[in-house]
């Protein structure tokens, strides 16, 4: 509430301090007495744009301060909020000083700030009104916050605003996942399809190769046998083997050995050779009897096979890809779920904030 107006050389003004009481006050007088040069002097105190023409010719500078009592408490709340500091008063003092070289100053309680700030704090403190112009008090907004004010609803109000707002923002949301909820259902089939058909392959990391090793093997495997039996065969098993020949090459050596170091050092090699030729032939008998054509398994093999190879082609990844992408389902499944579940609380949500609104709106 506006206490006091000053205004020094403003125009035809040289010196008035002008003194509001409580209640209903007006400043009444002809044309020309100067109402408006006092309205004007509170505009420029609330941070409208000044003019040195406006100063009192003869006079250096024009001042215009006010003191402004902050009755409610609202009021002084929403004003120590842009303050930098609290209030020691229930009180406010602006003041501004315009100098006839342009110079202004502005102090709210002696310490200096900006027009862009005392503007703020002027849309706090004072709404004018006049006869043929569009102020704040022909917004319905600000009428409805007038007469909550006057009710005492304030807190009431914001109560129900919040209430408000919070049944506004769950029907967002629950509006979301309702237009989702047919695609959402549509994924988590997909998901669900997905991961049995992963789950009947009973897929493994490494199977791809192994099973293609073993298929070639199966399908050489005559070739392989015969492979197998022919070096045992030239190793140890056939008249003239190598194993024969070594032998026969051992007993010359042996012979000649006493005569020449060299030669021993032969014979002593040839000695360690010959077993080593034997254990390789049981070893390529061993292989011979192992490789065997076994169609029913090659069968078996080429299915499997075919089935990984569709399972590449169908999800577009490879099988260590594909064993990856099967874990992601279950937390696909899971969110999705979740949205599922929150589709039905924020129905339960909404009516329990509802009823609330209600029942502050009927306070």
């Amino acid at each position: 509430m506006l206490r006091e107006l000053s205004v020094r050389n403003l125009a035809l003004i040289e010196d008035v301090r002008v003194e509001l009481s409580e209640g209903f006050c007006a400043w009444t007088g002809e044309t020309g007495a100067g109402k408006s040069l006092l309205l004007g002097a509170l505009g420029l105190l609330l941070g409208e744009r000044s003019s040195i023409d406006l100063i009192r010719a003869g006079a250096d500078e024009l001042y215009v301060a006010g003191r402004f009592e902050l009755v409610r408490p609202e009021l002084r709340a929403a004003i120590e909020a842009i303050l930098p500091q609290p209030l020691e008063e229930p009180e406010l003092i602006l003041s501004r000083r315009l100098h006839r070289s342009g110079r202004s100053q502005v102090h709210v309680n002696d310490a200096p700030v900006s027009i862009g700030f005392i503007r703020q704090l002027g849309e706090l403190l004072v709404d004018v009104h006049g006869q043929r112009e569009s102020y704040s008090l022909l917004q319905p907004a600000y009428q409805l916050e007038l007469l909550d004010a006057f009710g005492k609803l304030t807190d009431l109000r914001r109560q129900y605003q919040a209430l408000a707002e919070r049944v506004r923002a769950l029907r967002r949301l629950h509006r979301e996942l309702a237009e989702q909820q047919q695609q959402r259902q549509r994924e988590l089939s997909l998901i669900r399809f997905e991961r049995e058909e992963l789950d009947a392959a009973k897929l493994h990391p490494d199977e791809l190769v192994e099973l293609t090793r073993e298929r070639d093997r199966l399908i050489h495997a005559q070739s392989l046998r015969q492979f197998t039996a022919l070096a045992a065969d030239r190793l140890y098993d056939a008249d003239g083997s190598i194993v024969e020949q070594l032998g026969r090459l051992l007993k010359e050596a042996e012979t000649w050995s006493s005569l020449d170091s060299k030669i021993a050092e032969v014979t002593q090699r040839l000695e360690t050779i010959v077993p080593e030729i034997e254990d390789l032939a049981d070893t390529c008998r061993d292989l011979s009897e192992r490789f065997d054509t076994d169609p029913e398994r090659l069968e078996e093999i080429e299915k499997r096979l075919q089935l990984l190879r569709k399972l590449e082609a169908k999800y577009r990844k490879p099988l260590a890809e594909l064993i990856a992408y099967r874990d992601t389902l279950d937390q696909q499944e899971a969110r999705l779920q979740q949205q599922e579940e929150s589709l039905s609380s924020l129905e339960s949500q909404i009516a329990e904030v509802f009823a609330e609104l209600r029942s502050v709106a009927n306070k």
